[in-house]
């Protein structure tokens, strides 16, 4: 084993003890077993699924008395044994959707539906903690990703949402491989919300579709987002009061979690238009749709789910090649001791992308 912790150290963490009770926590700090890789965790930042869980909303592979988090970047503090490909000190990120290879999903690349899916900060300790680890299925599988130099790690949680953002893209079409001189391509396109998430689909879609996609609206009722969604490339915004718009876009992307955004999205594209429900929705939600609007003008509607390794390694070459900037949507930093504030203002809309510094 090649590891520079010794195994009676501790280490700071978040531990989620239930709704509302977020805990800064010392807990003893993992050794990597056979196969397994220790990283430690420089940045991590707060997903929408992070606030969900910490106010109860969310529940599935909540594992309670454990850290969480799962956009996280660090360096490899050791490897166990039968690691080669990795070396202490290394810049890694971590793609979180660790799968089994082997079921009809994975064989069909979709392993980001697998059978037997496992998330890392969900199924596995997160990444609100000094240390990771990483399980040896998901290093053989090649869930962690060396970082170039020119991915800085103060923003480089923020590949793991870009990577979500293009599995969802690619699934509805929205994809630079796809055949220019297809009449059907989209050329202009909806956003409905002006959050992290809904930014980063307005980044993507400017930084791979360019000028093919001629115009890209953002519906959003905070006045502050949508002149951050202008800066960013959007050539018209609005609130969700002004949006009247009917079978006026190709496309349509529900990147905030109100179900009654369905109907409106369909509503929004023209004959075969492409709406994709990307955001997730409470428990339990439901919308009404016209079913005629999708049967007479073929609407597609598509759901999009978490992300794959070949999403990650796009995103990764995005980010690094300088394509779009991740950086601009890091709107606070805070200290894991700070974590109270830093979780306050990522769940009032006040901050976008909330980042804790958890470098030594």
């Amino acid at each position: 084993m090649r590891h520079s912790v010794r195994p009676d150290e501790t280490m700071q963490a978040l531990v989620f003890d239930g709704p509302g009770r977020l805990v800064l926590r010392s807990i003893p700090r993992p050794l990597p077993g056979e196969g397994e890789v220790l990283v430690r965790i420089h940045t991590a930042a707060i997903c929408g699924s992070d606030l969900r869980i910490v106010a109860g909303t969310k529940t599935r592979d909540v594992r309670v008395g454990h850290p969480i988090g799962h956009e996280g970047a660090g360096t490899v503090a050791a490897v166990g044994a039968g690691v080669r490909e990795y070396q202490p000190g290394e810049a890694v990120a971590v793609c979180v959707v660790e799968s089994c290879g082997r079921c009809a999903c994975c064989l069909a690349g979709r392993e980001n539906l697998c059978d037997g899916r496992r998330t890392l900060g969900y199924h596995t300790d997160g990444a609100f903690a000094e240390y990771m680890l990483i399980p040896s299925h998901a290093v053989a599988r090649g869930n962690l990703f060396k970082l170039p130099a020119s991915v800085d790690l103060a923003w480089a949680p923020l590949i793991e949402p870009l990577a979500c953002c293009i599995n969802g893209q690619e699934e509805m079409g929205l994809s630079p491989d796809s055949d220019s001189a297809d009449a059907s391509w989209p050329e202009s396109l909806v956003i409905f919300g002006a959050g992290p998430i809904g930014l980063m689909h307005l980044l993507l879609a400017r930084a791979r579709c360019g000028t093919r996609l001629r115009q890209v609206v953002v519906v959003e009722p905070r006045a502050s987002r949508r002149e951050i969604a202008l800066r960013l490339g959007a050539e018209e915004t609005c609130g969700p009061e002004e949006f009247k718009a009917t079978e006026r876009f190709d496309a349509a992307i529900v990147a905030v979690g109100v179900p009654e955004l369905a109907s409106v999205a369909v509503n929004a594209v023209r004959r075969c238009g492409r709406v994709s429900l990307f955001a997730g929705f409470p428990v339990k939600s439901v919308a009404t749709i016209d079913p005629n609007a999708i049967h007479y003008r073929q609407v597609r509607v598509y759901g999009a789910s978490e992300s794959r390794r070949s999403d990650f390694a796009a995103a990764l070459a995005l980010a690094a090649g300088g394509k779009l900037d991740l950086a601009a949507l890091v709107t606070h930093r805070f200290p894991l001791a700070e974590h109270d504030e830093a979780f306050r203002l990522a769940a009032d809309g006040s901050a976008l992308k909330v980042v804790l510094d958890i470098r030594p």
